[in-house]
């Protein structure tokens, strides 16, 4: 069952009690920071201030990757609870960011890396010893390639990324934020395109293998002409074993992919069924994961 749609306000969680001229203070070091930053944290700080948030570069999806805070849905006992999100390599992995199994965030462990929202912003110009090298070990994985992500009709913060086991309901701070995210995920999804069947079966001839330079070293060595015909030959047939070999695995992969994006289907459907008759029954429990 879906969370219901949250109020307008945005829960805060800062512990600190501090006076309106001491948080206008923080605000201000915090944007004094980001311009100091590298090139890539500026970029993030243009996208909070009203910048263009269609362009995302496959710099920032291969290299450090995006980062920054959303609110994922955990079920009706505990709500919406803010996590940290990293995308990178195709992979979207999210930790805690409060209690005891917290992460900390700072401008060392995100360098380089283009981060998203304000608040994610100055979480990480708040701290500044944390190491880079320290092993981070998230909660939560979702693989971009076998995933869809949907944006919800009735919430301009709130989207939706759906596999074939789980869904994962998430929420911005704000509707740029929202589509900023929507962007790198998309982005980051395109970088593994779905394979058409002509495509999948089609044979690895068009791949070249050039001996010349084995014919070449062997000529100087004084090997005879019919030795290095022999050995080409050798060459050539472990080289079209390797393709064969290289063809199959594409092709299982590749049905994997399918497979799973079918029952992708198949589990969305039957849990809409299942939400619809009973949906008036007061068991029903949260499909969310509880991390």
């Amino acid at each position: 069952m879906p969370p219901p749609t949250p109020p307008t306000s945005t829960p805060k969680y800062n512990t600190n009690h501090q006076d309106p001229n001491h948080s206008q203070k923080n605000a201000t070091v915090a944007v004094a920071e980001t311009l100091s930053r590298p090139p890539s944290m500026r970029e993030a700080a243009q996208l909070i201030c009203g910048g263009d948030h269609r362009e995302v570069k496959i710099n920032d999806i291969v290299g450090n990757g995006i980062s920054g805070i959303l609110y994922k849905w955990v079920n009706y006992g505990k709500g919406w609870r803010p996590r940290w999100f990293v995308l990178q390599y195709g992979v979207l992995s999210y930790y805690k960011i409060h209690g005891p199994d917290k992460i900390v965030v700072s401008l060392e462990t995100e360098k380089g890396s283009r981060v998203i929202g304000e608040e994610s912003l100055k979480r990480i110009s708040r701290c500044k010893n944390a190491s880079s090298q320290v092993r981070r070990k998230p909660f939560g994985e979702v693989h971009l390639k076998v995933s869809s992500i949907r944006e919800s009709s009735s919430d301009d913060k709130r989207f939706s990324i759906f596999t074939g086991t789980r869904r994962l309901h998430l929420r911005a701070d704000t509707r740029e934020d929202r589509m900023a995210w929507m962007d790198a995920l998309q982005a980051a999804k395109d970088m593994f395109p779905r394979m058409s069947n002509s495509e999948l079966m089609a044979p690895l001839d068009n791949v070249a293998m050039s001996t010349e330079n084995l014919r070449q070293r062997l000529l100087e060595e004084g090997v005879s002409e019919a030795a290095i015909q022999g050995s080409e030959q050798i060459m050539r047939n472990e080289f079209a074993a390797l393709q064969n070999q290289l063809m199959l695995l594409k092709q299982k992969h590749w049905l994997l992919i399918d497979t799973l994006r079918h029952l992708e289907v198949h589990v969305t459907i039957s849990r809409n069924h299942y939400a619809n008759g009973i949906e008036n029954s007061s068991s029903v429990s949260s499909p969310i994961s509880p991390n």
